[in-house]
Protein backbone atom coordinates (compact mmCIF):
# COMPACT_ATOMS: atom_id res chain seq x y z
CA UNK A 1 0.00 0.00 0.00
CA UNK A 2 1.20 3.55 -0.67
CA UNK A 3 0.19 6.93 0.71
CA UNK A 4 -0.87 9.24 -2.11
CA UNK A 5 -1.82 12.37 -0.19
CA UNK A 6 -1.36 13.83 3.28
CA UNK A 7 -2.99 17.09 4.35
CA UNK A 8 -2.53 18.09 7.96
CA UNK A 9 -3.18 21.12 10.12
CA UNK A 10 -1.76 22.09 13.52
CA UNK A 11 0.17 18.91 14.28
CA UNK A 12 2.77 20.06 16.80
CA UNK A 13 4.88 22.79 15.15
CA UNK A 14 3.36 22.35 11.70
CA UNK A 15 0.73 24.70 10.35
CA UNK A 16 -1.20 23.77 7.22
CA UNK A 17 0.67 21.25 5.06
CA UNK A 18 -0.44 19.67 1.79
CA UNK A 19 1.83 16.82 0.70
CA UNK A 20 1.87 14.44 -2.24
CA UNK A 21 4.66 11.98 -1.40
CA UNK A 22 6.50 9.82 -3.90
CA UNK A 23 5.69 6.13 -4.31
CA UNK A 24 9.20 4.99 -3.34
CA UNK A 25 11.76 6.65 -1.07
CA UNK A 26 10.85 10.00 0.50
CA UNK A 27 13.66 11.90 2.23
CA UNK A 28 12.54 14.65 4.61
CA UNK A 29 15.28 17.11 5.50
CA UNK A 30 15.21 19.86 8.10
CA UNK A 31 16.96 21.33 11.11
CA UNK A 32 16.31 20.07 14.62
CA UNK A 33 12.83 21.14 15.70
CA UNK A 34 11.72 22.02 12.16
CA UNK A 35 8.90 19.46 12.17
CA UNK A 36 10.30 16.38 10.42
CA UNK A 37 9.04 13.96 13.07
CA UNK A 38 5.74 15.85 13.27
CA UNK A 39 5.21 15.16 9.58
CA UNK A 40 5.67 11.43 10.17
CA UNK A 41 3.43 11.75 13.21
CA UNK A 42 0.63 12.95 10.97
CA UNK A 43 0.87 9.68 9.04
CA UNK A 44 0.96 7.67 12.27
CA UNK A 45 -2.10 9.44 13.69
CA UNK A 46 -4.19 8.64 10.63
CA UNK A 47 -2.93 5.06 10.30
CA UNK A 48 -2.84 4.02 13.98
CA UNK A 49 -4.61 6.67 16.06
CA UNK A 50 -1.40 7.03 18.09
CA UNK A 51 1.49 9.48 18.31
CA UNK A 52 5.16 8.65 17.76
CA UNK A 53 6.11 10.08 21.15
CA UNK A 54 5.22 9.51 24.75
CA UNK A 55 2.18 11.30 26.14
CA UNK A 56 -1.38 11.67 24.96
CA UNK A 57 -2.53 12.47 21.45
CA UNK A 58 -3.91 15.74 22.79
CA UNK A 59 -0.31 16.86 23.34
CA UNK A 60 0.22 16.70 19.57
CA UNK A 61 -2.16 19.64 19.01
CA UNK A 62 -0.11 22.72 18.11
CA UNK A 63 0.47 25.19 20.94
CA UNK A 64 -2.31 27.74 21.11
CA UNK A 65 -4.59 25.74 18.80
CA UNK A 66 -7.70 23.80 19.73
CA UNK A 67 -7.66 20.94 17.21
CA UNK A 68 -5.37 19.01 14.91
CA UNK A 69 -6.56 17.51 11.65
CA UNK A 70 -5.08 14.90 9.31
CA UNK A 71 -6.48 13.73 5.98
CA UNK A 72 -4.70 10.84 4.30
CA UNK A 73 -5.29 9.20 0.94
CA UNK A 74 -3.84 5.80 0.12
CA UNK A 75 -3.86 3.10 -2.53
CA UNK A 76 -5.25 3.19 -6.03
CA UNK A 77 -8.09 1.70 -8.01
CA UNK A 78 -10.33 -0.61 -6.02
CA UNK A 79 -7.85 -0.53 -3.12
CA UNK A 80 -7.92 3.26 -2.74
CA UNK A 81 -9.14 4.75 0.52
CA UNK A 82 -9.25 7.88 2.65
CA UNK A 83 -8.72 8.40 6.36
CA UNK A 84 -9.62 11.48 8.38
CA UNK A 85 -8.32 11.94 11.91
CA UNK A 86 -9.10 14.91 14.15
CA UNK A 87 -8.32 15.48 17.81
CA UNK A 88 -9.14 18.20 20.30
CA UNK A 89 -9.09 18.33 24.08
CA UNK A 90 -12.55 16.77 24.26
CA UNK A 91 -13.19 14.97 20.97
CA UNK A 92 -11.66 12.40 18.65
CA UNK A 93 -12.86 11.81 15.11
CA UNK A 94 -11.47 8.90 13.12
CA UNK A 95 -13.16 8.09 9.81
CA UNK A 96 -12.26 5.53 7.14
CA UNK A 97 -13.91 5.87 3.72
CA UNK A 98 -16.70 7.99 5.18
CA UNK A 99 -17.57 5.67 8.09
CA UNK A 100 -16.49 6.02 11.74
CA UNK A 101 -13.69 3.65 12.72
CA UNK A 102 -15.11 1.16 15.23
CA UNK A 103 -11.87 -0.78 15.66
CA UNK A 104 -8.30 0.29 14.89
CA UNK A 105 -7.90 -3.07 13.14
CA UNK A 106 -10.05 -1.72 10.28
CA UNK A 107 -7.35 0.82 9.46
CA UNK A 108 -4.42 -1.48 10.30
CA UNK A 109 -5.68 -3.98 7.75
CA UNK A 110 -5.88 -1.41 4.96
CA UNK A 111 -2.73 0.53 5.79
CA UNK A 112 0.08 -1.52 7.40
CA UNK A 113 2.63 0.78 9.05
CA UNK A 114 5.99 0.06 10.68
CA UNK A 115 7.93 2.73 12.56
CA UNK A 116 11.69 2.76 13.09
CA UNK A 117 12.82 5.41 15.58
CA UNK A 118 15.14 5.83 18.58
CA UNK A 119 12.08 5.56 20.85
CA UNK A 120 10.82 2.34 19.24
CA UNK A 121 14.25 0.72 19.41
CA UNK A 122 14.67 1.66 23.07
CA UNK A 123 11.22 0.24 23.80
CA UNK A 124 12.11 -3.01 22.07
CA UNK A 125 15.18 -3.41 24.26
CA UNK A 126 13.46 -2.54 27.53
CA UNK A 127 9.83 -3.64 27.29
CA UNK A 128 8.41 -7.09 26.56
CA UNK A 129 5.11 -5.45 25.57
CA UNK A 130 6.90 -3.63 22.73
CA UNK A 131 8.49 -6.86 21.54
CA UNK A 132 5.17 -8.69 21.68
CA UNK A 133 3.48 -5.88 19.75
CA UNK A 134 5.82 -6.38 16.79
CA UNK A 135 5.05 -10.11 16.68
CA UNK A 136 1.32 -9.39 16.98
CA UNK A 137 1.69 -6.99 14.03
CA UNK A 138 3.30 -9.75 11.98
CA UNK A 139 0.67 -12.34 12.87
CA UNK A 140 -2.17 -9.87 12.28
CA UNK A 141 -1.02 -9.47 8.68
CA UNK A 142 -0.07 -13.08 7.85
CA UNK A 143 -2.43 -15.21 9.98
CA UNK A 144 -6.08 -14.76 8.88
CA UNK A 145 -7.43 -16.16 12.17
CA UNK A 146 -5.09 -14.28 14.50
CA UNK A 147 -7.34 -11.34 15.41
CA UNK A 148 -10.41 -13.44 16.24
CA UNK A 149 -8.27 -15.95 18.17
CA UNK A 150 -6.51 -13.22 20.15
CA UNK A 151 -9.79 -11.50 21.01
CA UNK A 152 -11.23 -14.80 22.26
CA UNK A 153 -8.13 -15.38 24.38
CA UNK A 154 -8.32 -11.89 25.85
CA UNK A 155 -11.99 -12.38 26.72
CA UNK A 156 -11.29 -15.67 28.51
CA UNK A 157 -8.31 -14.15 30.31
CA UNK A 158 -10.35 -11.19 31.55
CA UNK A 159 -13.05 -13.52 32.84
CA UNK A 160 -10.53 -15.75 34.62
CA UNK A 161 -8.77 -12.75 36.18
CA UNK A 162 -12.08 -11.25 37.32
CA UNK A 163 -12.94 -14.50 39.09
CA UNK A 164 -9.48 -14.61 40.69
CA UNK A 165 -9.88 -11.08 42.03
CA UNK A 166 -13.28 -12.02 43.49
CA UNK A 167 -11.76 -15.10 45.17
CA UNK A 168 -14.19 -17.23 43.20
CA UNK A 169 -13.00 -20.85 42.99
CA UNK A 170 -14.93 -21.20 39.72
CA UNK A 171 -12.11 -19.42 37.90
CA UNK A 172 -10.87 -22.90 36.96
CA UNK A 173 -13.86 -23.26 34.65
CA UNK A 174 -12.11 -20.96 32.21
CA UNK A 175 -8.96 -23.09 32.04
CA UNK A 176 -10.02 -25.56 29.29
CA UNK A 177 -10.99 -22.76 26.90
CA UNK A 178 -7.88 -20.78 27.77
CA UNK A 179 -5.65 -23.79 27.13
CA UNK A 180 -7.34 -24.60 23.82
CA UNK A 181 -7.06 -21.05 22.44
CA UNK A 182 -3.50 -20.72 23.73
CA UNK A 183 -2.47 -23.79 21.76
CA UNK A 184 -3.69 -22.13 18.56
CA UNK A 185 -1.80 -18.92 19.38
CA UNK A 186 1.33 -20.90 20.23
CA UNK A 187 1.19 -22.56 16.81
CA UNK A 188 0.98 -19.11 15.21
CA UNK A 189 3.97 -17.93 17.24
CA UNK A 190 5.89 -21.01 16.13
CA UNK A 191 5.17 -20.29 12.48
CA UNK A 192 6.20 -16.66 12.98
CA UNK A 193 9.49 -17.75 14.56
CA UNK A 194 10.20 -20.10 11.67
CA UNK A 195 9.34 -17.48 9.05
CA UNK A 196 11.65 -14.92 10.67
CA UNK A 197 14.77 -17.08 10.81
CA UNK A 198 15.83 -16.69 7.18
CA UNK A 199 15.15 -12.94 6.75
CA UNK A 200 16.72 -12.13 10.13
CA UNK A 201 19.89 -14.05 9.27
CA UNK A 202 20.02 -12.33 5.87
CA UNK A 203 19.72 -8.81 7.30
CA UNK A 204 22.22 -9.48 10.09
CA UNK A 205 24.73 -10.84 7.57
CA UNK A 206 24.37 -7.68 5.49
CA UNK A 207 24.90 -5.57 8.62
CA UNK A 208 28.28 -7.28 9.24
CA UNK A 209 27.74 -7.50 12.98
CA UNK A 210 30.79 -9.64 13.61
CA UNK A 211 28.95 -12.56 15.18
CA UNK A 212 26.14 -15.06 14.78
CA UNK A 213 22.82 -13.57 15.84
CA UNK A 214 19.77 -15.58 16.83
CA UNK A 215 16.21 -14.96 17.94
CA UNK A 216 13.49 -17.07 19.52
CA UNK A 217 9.89 -16.70 20.64
CA UNK A 218 8.92 -17.90 24.10
CA UNK A 219 5.26 -18.99 24.38
CA UNK A 220 4.54 -17.39 27.78
CA UNK A 221 4.85 -20.30 30.19
CA UNK A 222 7.47 -22.59 31.67
CA UNK A 223 7.41 -26.32 30.97
CA UNK A 224 5.82 -28.45 28.31
CA UNK A 225 2.26 -27.17 28.45
CA UNK A 226 0.10 -24.29 29.62
CA UNK A 227 -2.10 -26.77 31.51
CA UNK A 228 0.87 -27.78 33.67
CA UNK A 229 1.91 -24.15 34.16
CA UNK A 230 -1.59 -23.12 35.28
CA UNK A 231 -1.62 -25.97 37.76
CA UNK A 232 1.81 -25.07 39.10
CA UNK A 233 0.83 -21.38 39.44
CA UNK A 234 -2.57 -21.88 41.13
CA UNK A 235 -1.52 -20.69 44.57
CA UNK A 236 0.33 -17.70 43.17
CA UNK A 237 -2.50 -16.76 40.80
CA UNK A 238 -4.99 -16.91 43.65
CA UNK A 239 -2.78 -14.77 45.88
CA UNK A 240 -2.06 -12.15 43.22
CA UNK A 241 -5.51 -12.12 41.63
CA UNK A 242 -4.38 -12.55 38.04
CA UNK A 243 -3.02 -15.18 35.64
CA UNK A 244 0.75 -15.44 35.42
CA UNK A 245 1.14 -17.85 32.50
CA UNK A 246 -0.18 -17.65 28.96
CA UNK A 247 0.39 -16.04 25.56
CA UNK A 248 -0.05 -12.59 27.13
CA UNK A 249 3.36 -13.24 28.76
CA UNK A 250 5.06 -14.43 25.58
CA UNK A 251 8.36 -12.80 24.74
CA UNK A 252 11.17 -12.59 22.21
CA UNK A 253 14.79 -13.43 22.99
CA UNK A 254 17.90 -12.31 21.11
CA UNK A 255 21.36 -13.84 21.19
CA UNK A 256 24.80 -13.07 19.81
CA UNK A 257 27.13 -16.03 19.44
CA UNK A 258 24.71 -18.08 21.51
CA UNK A 259 24.54 -15.70 24.49
CA UNK A 260 21.87 -13.11 25.42
CA UNK A 261 22.61 -9.80 23.73
CA UNK A 262 22.23 -7.97 27.05
CA UNK A 263 25.32 -9.83 28.27
CA UNK A 264 27.65 -9.63 25.27
CA UNK A 265 26.47 -7.03 22.75
CA UNK A 266 27.42 -3.38 22.91
CA UNK A 267 24.66 -0.79 22.95
CA UNK A 268 25.36 -0.10 19.29
CA UNK A 269 25.19 -3.79 18.41
CA UNK A 270 21.87 -4.09 20.26
CA UNK A 271 20.46 -1.25 18.16
CA UNK A 272 21.63 -2.97 14.98
CA UNK A 273 19.98 -6.22 16.05
CA UNK A 274 16.68 -4.50 16.88
CA UNK A 275 16.67 -2.76 13.50
CA UNK A 276 17.51 -6.01 11.73
CA UNK A 277 14.79 -7.96 13.50
CA UNK A 278 12.09 -5.38 12.79
CA UNK A 279 13.18 -5.22 9.17
CA UNK A 280 12.97 -9.04 9.02
CA UNK A 281 9.39 -8.78 10.28
CA UNK A 282 8.62 -6.32 7.49
CA UNK A 283 10.17 -8.72 4.96
CA UNK A 284 7.92 -11.57 6.13
CA UNK A 285 4.80 -9.40 5.89
CA UNK A 286 5.84 -8.10 2.46
CA UNK A 287 6.50 -11.68 1.35
CA UNK A 288 2.91 -12.54 2.31
CA UNK A 289 1.61 -10.01 -0.20
CA UNK A 290 1.11 -6.98 2.06
CA UNK A 291 2.90 -3.70 1.28
CA UNK A 292 3.75 -1.97 4.55
CA UNK A 293 4.57 1.73 4.66
CA UNK A 294 7.78 2.43 6.60
CA UNK A 295 8.54 5.48 8.74
CA UNK A 296 12.25 5.88 9.57
CA UNK A 297 12.78 8.72 12.01
CA UNK A 298 16.37 9.80 12.67
CA UNK A 299 17.96 6.53 11.57
CA UNK A 300 21.37 8.23 11.79
CA UNK A 301 21.03 8.07 15.59
CA UNK A 302 20.69 4.29 15.43
CA UNK A 303 23.07 3.10 12.69
CA UNK A 304 26.51 4.19 11.53
CA UNK A 305 27.02 5.21 7.89
CA UNK A 306 28.08 1.74 6.68
CA UNK A 307 25.22 -0.13 8.33
CA UNK A 308 22.76 2.58 7.36
CA UNK A 309 23.77 2.07 3.71
CA UNK A 310 23.26 -1.71 4.09
CA UNK A 311 19.88 -1.13 5.71
CA UNK A 312 18.77 1.11 2.83
CA UNK A 313 20.02 -1.44 0.30
CA UNK A 314 17.70 -4.05 1.84
CA UNK A 315 14.83 -1.56 1.82
CA UNK A 316 15.49 -0.77 -1.82
CA UNK A 317 15.21 -4.47 -2.67
CA UNK A 318 11.78 -4.60 -1.02
CA UNK A 319 10.48 -1.68 -3.07
CA UNK A 320 8.24 -0.34 -0.29
CA UNK A 321 7.15 3.25 0.18
CA UNK A 322 9.45 4.69 2.81
CA UNK A 323 9.69 8.00 4.67
CA UNK A 324 13.10 8.93 6.09
CA UNK A 325 13.95 11.99 8.19
CA UNK A 326 17.45 13.46 8.34
CA UNK A 327 19.22 16.70 9.10
CA UNK A 328 21.23 16.54 5.87
CA UNK A 329 20.90 14.65 2.62
CA UNK A 330 21.93 10.99 2.69
CA UNK A 331 22.61 8.67 -0.22
CA UNK A 332 20.34 5.77 -1.19
CA UNK A 333 20.81 2.77 -3.52
CA UNK A 334 17.80 3.98 -5.50
CA UNK A 335 16.63 7.55 -6.25
CA UNK A 336 14.84 9.39 -3.45
CA UNK A 337 12.45 12.32 -3.63
CA UNK A 338 13.66 15.06 -1.30
CA UNK A 339 11.40 17.35 0.72
CA UNK A 340 12.43 20.17 3.05
CA UNK A 341 10.67 21.09 6.29
CA UNK A 342 11.21 24.63 7.54
CA UNK A 343 9.25 27.28 9.42
CA UNK A 344 6.32 24.94 10.03
CA UNK A 345 5.84 24.18 6.36
CA UNK A 346 6.98 21.77 3.64
CA UNK A 347 8.47 22.35 0.21
CA UNK A 348 9.02 19.65 -2.35
CA UNK A 349 11.41 18.93 -5.17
Amino acid sequence: MTITALDLTDVRCLGAVEWRPAVGMNLIIGANGAGKTSLLEGIALAATGKTLRSGSVRAAVAHGRERLSVRLGFGEGLGAGKVRYERSASEKIWILDGAPVKSAAEVYERLPLMVFSPESHYGMLQDANARRAVVYWLMFHVEPLFLDTWRRYQRLLRQRNASLRMRDANYRAFDPGLIQVSAVLADMWGRAAQALKGPFAEVVERQQLGGVAGTGLRPGWQGDSLAAALEANRDTDERLGYTLAGPHRADVSFTLNGRPIQEVASHGQQKVLMSAWRLAVVMVVAGAGKRPVLLLDDLAAELDARRRASFFETLSDLGLQTFVTAIDEVSFPSPATVFHVEHGGLRGP
